[in-house]
């Protein structure tokens, strides 16, 4: 199966599982715009594929991957804290995925979009995405991507994207480090195809410890890193044996 295939279903997201090979696809025609209810459901699909998969891609069949929050929804009738804490409770789903989070870009990523290719492991974008930051511009100030924008950028080129709202294109943004690799658009899917079955080559248990060492290491000095993998690495070899 194609990891960008052909769905037709009402539904604006929708979750395949097979082989412990997740794959979410968002499918609301015009761009993806996510309503809050999209959201939400998303939480839902990241925690179920956090239980049932070892990698997960998140791909689009539209011509964007998503123009980010539906600012034309009605307002509902709970209150701001209700509708933060569903964005909240999404971001956190996707990064307590314990496997390799995949995201494959084509077209815009905008606002909300960004944040989710962030928190991915891997991007890969087509050499038509395009990334915008646009809350400010909006009138918004982007707290949620801010707290988490600093794992990926340097604090100069996250705010020259944040304050200006502008758009940058698939080559600006793997120099940044938003995405890992650029491909041209036409084989964007035979890209993510040949690693997501590297992947699956491997050694579940393996990817999850490398990512999770991964993150860990990141939080020490500099000086305690080299003790600390030395530790790690020993209760790993014991775990072998």
């Amino acid at each position: 199966m194609d990891l960008l295939y052909d769905i037709r279903m009402a539904d604006p997201v929708a979750l395949s599982i097979e082989n412990r090979i997740a794959r979410l696809v968002l499918q609301r025609p015009g761009g993806n715009a996510l309503t809050g209810a999209m959201i939400a459901q998303l939480a839902a699909l990241f925690a179920r594929a956090a239980a049932e998969a070892d990698v997960l891609v998140i791909s689009s069949t539209e011509d964007d991957f998503s123009i980010g929050r539906d600012r034309q929804e009605p307002k509902g009738s709970g209150t701001p804290f209700d509708a933060f804490r569903t964005i909240t409770e999404t971001n956190a789903a996707l990064g307590a995925f314990p496997g390799i989070v995949v995201s494959l870009v084509r077209g815009r990523a905008f606002g909300f979009s960004v944040g989710m290719v962030m928190r991915s492991d891997i991007a890969i974008a087509g050499d038509n995405a395009c990334f915008a930051l646009d809350e400010v511009k909006l009138g918004i100030a982007p707290m949620f991507i801010m707290s988490e924008i600093l794992e990926h950028l340097a604090p100069k080129a996250a705010l020259d994207i944040i304050m200006t709202s502008r758009e940058f294109g698939a080559e600006e943004a793997q120099r940044m480090g938003v995405v890992s690799r650029v491909v041209p658009a036409t084989k964007l899917e035979a890209a993510g195809h040949e690693l997501v079955s590297e992947l699956a080559s491997r050694n579940p248990a393996v990817l999850r410890d490398s990512k999770r060492y991964l993150a860990a290491v990141r939080q020490l000095p500099l000086a305690a890193r080299g003790a600390f993998a030395l530790a790690e690495q020993t209760k790993y070899a014991t775990r072998q044996h």
